[in-house]
């Protein structure tokens, strides 16, 4: 039996962040340290109380193993396939560490 990674019913979520190619090995989504281009489009958490504004990129599988650069970052849902250029982004988007005990005993 074998098990194909990249079924052809896989999502489409656009171009990757990387290097444009799209197809189902565009399939990891990046949590950035920058806000979202839209508010409330991004990543969030829960714990911290962080809304949903952290930017987010999808790459490929290729630029994901080759650590490749963020060229572009999602404008609103990935499943829109609209992106901006990650240098666009000016805002800083972090966890909050105090409510991460977490992250505070890697300090």
């Amino acid at each position: 039996m074998s098990h194909d990674p990249c079924p052809a019913d896989f999502p489409d979520f656009g171009p990757c962040c990387a290097c444009e190619t799209t197809g189902p090995n565009v399939r990891h989504f990046l949590m950035l340290s920058k806000q979202a281009p839209i508010p409330g489009t991004g990543w969030g958490c829960i714990q911290c109380g962080l809304a949903a504004n952290g930017a987010v990129a999808v790459f490929c599988d290729k630029c994901l193993e080759e650590k490749a650069a963020v060229l572009w970052v999602c404008a609103g849902s990935v499943g829109e396939h609209a992106r901006v250029p990650f240098s666009d982004l000016n805002r800083e988007w972090h966890h909050i560490t105090r409510f991460h005990p977490e992250l505070i005993a890697l300090n």
